[in-house]
């Protein structure tokens, strides 16, 4: 395991990952080893200065990329990262900030740097042009993401707040985002989409990138439905759906920009025929390795093991 954790730190964190690439790689063992691991992971993830998200089956609808989207939204400085998106266009434009508790203040930047106000409004819209024709992101993200920039404007009307909600899955309902332009919650069709644009706004800001953990030993469980106590249990249905997410996740890496997603799975995943991997061929054929050496471990590979599970 520890082998597994310089690697992550060594050729992941601090090279690929931080020079703008996405990695999924899935470590499969007891619970102690992947508490452990994914302790590590966390703790190299605060180090380095990434966002780290722990996504668990039994609190996330992990069948559901939307869902996905929702738990890592909850956990992003929405309003953080739009004013440094405001700030860099000012200090772009040559402008010195002036930025009350209501936001920047246009007129008082407009004497503070001898200019008209109007300038600075020209400036700003110059700078919000550019954000909406940003097609590395999605229209909808893109429009959200205007809205959320507004909000950073002392006196400019904006939805940031119904936005966010909606960024979050908890909006009820869609006409209060219906001014910014937007007229579709955030489903299964473009949550993809929504995780993609994400990455690259994160790394647009400043931010490090983005370290996702998702824990599927819920998910991967067959318990009896009078045995079963709190949280979201899967149907062998749902459990498919699961698969495919991870796939689909394992194929767009390439398209998550400075993201490392780490899936911790239990032993049964690589040995219960209904329950484990082998269900889903899709998914098994990109982990398993051609040819493996089992006296040792390849900590490269998509899939480790870990512990007992070696």
């Amino acid at each position: 395991m520890n082998d597994w954790i310089e690697i992550a730190e060594r050729e992941y964190l601090t090279d690929f990952i931080q020079a703008g690439g996405g990695s999924v790689k899935f470590l499969c063992g007891p619970p102690e080893a992947l508490a452990e691991a994914s302790d590590a992971l966390d703790n190299l993830a605060e180090k380095h200065g990434y966002n780290s998200v722990g996504l668990d089956g039994a609190s996330t609808k992990l069948q559901r990329i939307d869902h996905v989207f929702f738990e890592i939204a909850r956990h992003v400085d929405w309003a953080g990262m739009a004013m440094l998106y405001v700030a860099e266009g000012f200090r772009a434009a040559g402008l010195t900030l002036v930025r009350t508790d209501a936001g920047f203040d246009l007129a008082a930047m407009a004497a503070e740097n001898g200019v008209d106000e109007t300038e600075i409004r020209a400036v700003l819209k110059k700078w919000l042009n550019a954000l909406y024709n940003d097609y590395f992101m999605s229209q909808e993200f893109r429009l959200a993401m205007v809205q959320l920039c507004k909000a950073q404007v002392a006196s400019l009307e904006h939805a940031a707040v119904p936005i966010v909600l909606w960024l979050r899955g908890e909006l009820s309902r869609i006409s209060e985002v219906k001014a910014a332009k937007i007229f579709q919650k955030i489903g299964r069709h473009n949550g993809r989409l929504m995780l993609q644009s994400l990455t690259y706004w994160l790394r647009r800001n400043g931010k490090q990138g983005l370290v996702l953990s998702f824990d599927i030993s819920r998910c991967v469980e067959n318990v009896k439905r009078a045995d079963r106590t709190g949280g979201f249990y899967y149907t062998s249905g749902m459990l498919t759906e699961v698969y495919e997410m991870l796939r689909q996740l394992v194929d767009g890496s390439s398209e998550l920009i400075a993201t490392f997603g780490a899936v911790f799975a239990p032993p049964t995943f690589l040995s219960d025929e209904k329950r484990g991997v082998d269900r889903y061929q899709a998914l098994k054929m990109r982990i398993f390795d051609d040819v493996r050496n089992r006296g040792m471990e390849n900590p490269l590979s998509p899939l480790v093991r870990l512990g007992e599970a070696a």
